[in-house]
């Protein structure tokens, strides 16, 4: 299984940037999930006036967005040991399905302990600094749709629709205040649900500054681990930014790989890729 940060990445990347539709929202709290009806005969799925309005005003702000990059702040918390990691760094995303995320242990004085993605447009390239080896994982070709795969992150990376997101996942609105609309989404297929079992999102609201961008999100995954996320100083549409920005880099000394396909591993737990500073700072880190 992948970092949950690639989880993340591409859920926001691929609902808010690349569908151009309104995808994400929740459930409450202990709420039941209802079984996945069939594909060849759907259930109604109740609506949710509200949610329908938030939804129809996401489509509506992310359309105009060309690109957007936030600070974030990342907390890991183990449920067996109770013991919390935290973490900082960027997320650059642009349309139509370019980013980069990279995060660094706060704890960590060597510089090794950091993890990162480029998605580059036709694969996400995985930099695992404690192992020293980039994970390439190819995307779906252009035109296959969403679904095209068997592997959520990279089907929301090729342009997942709403629609499409909405059968996929238990989608609700629990709250709403003056400033941030409040998001649950559970995963209904057997495959999402290895990758977490719910997410719960703050967005900002339709009449703050930065209508619908991503505020909070906390991760639940299947081993009963959380990931709190915060997103700070938020940008959008910054001129000059190219699909130059989003191009992978070999590193001297780093191994390559394939992802999907078996490999031997070093004696380092996965999920802690580094990205070269140069892929989100004008220079190297020295």
């Amino acid at each position: 299984m992948r970092p949950a940060g690639f989880t993340l990445a591409a859920f926001l990347i691929g609902v808010t940037v690349v569908s151009g539709q309104q995808p994400v929202p929740p459930a409450a709290p202990g709420g039941q999930v209802p079984p996945l009806p069939p594909a060849a005969a759907p259930a109604a799925v109740p609506t949710d006036p509200k949610l329908d309005t938030h939804l129809a005003g996401w489509e509506k702000n992310m359309g105009g967005l060309i690109n957007f990059r936030f600070v974030l702040e990342l907390k890991r918390t183990d449920a067996v040991f109770k013991a919390d990691k935290t973490y900082s760094g960027v997320v650059l995303c642009m349309k139509p399905n370019f980013a980069v995320l990279r995060l660094n242990n706060d704890t960590d004085k060597t510089g090794t302990d950091y993890e990162a993605f480029i998605c580059d447009g036709k694969a996400v390239f995985e930099y695992n600094g404690l192992a020293k080896s980039i994970t390439e994982w190819k995307l779906p070709a252009p035109g296959a749709g969403g679904g095209a795969t068997d592997n959520m992150m990279l089907d929301f990376l090729s342009g997942m629709k709403a629609k499409d997101a909405k059968t996929r996942f238990d989608m609700k609105l629990f709250n709403e205040d003056a400033h941030y609309v409040y998001l649950d989404v559970k995963p209904l297929n057997p495959k999402d649900k290895a990758e977490f079992t719910q997410l719960r999102m703050a967005l900002y609201g339709p009449n703050t500054k930065w209508p619908y961008l991503p505020a909070q999100v906390v991760m639940s995954k299947p081993n009963g681990d959380t990931e709190q996320w915060k997103f700070k100083d938020p940008q959008t549409n910054i001129p000059n930014l190219t699909a130059a920005h989003f191009a992978a880099q070999k590193i001297p000394g780093w191994s390559m790989q394939e992802g999907g396909k078996p490999q031997a591993q070093p004696g380092v737990a996965p999920g802690q890729p580094k990205l070269p500073d140069n892929l989100v700072r004008p220079t190297p880190k020295k």
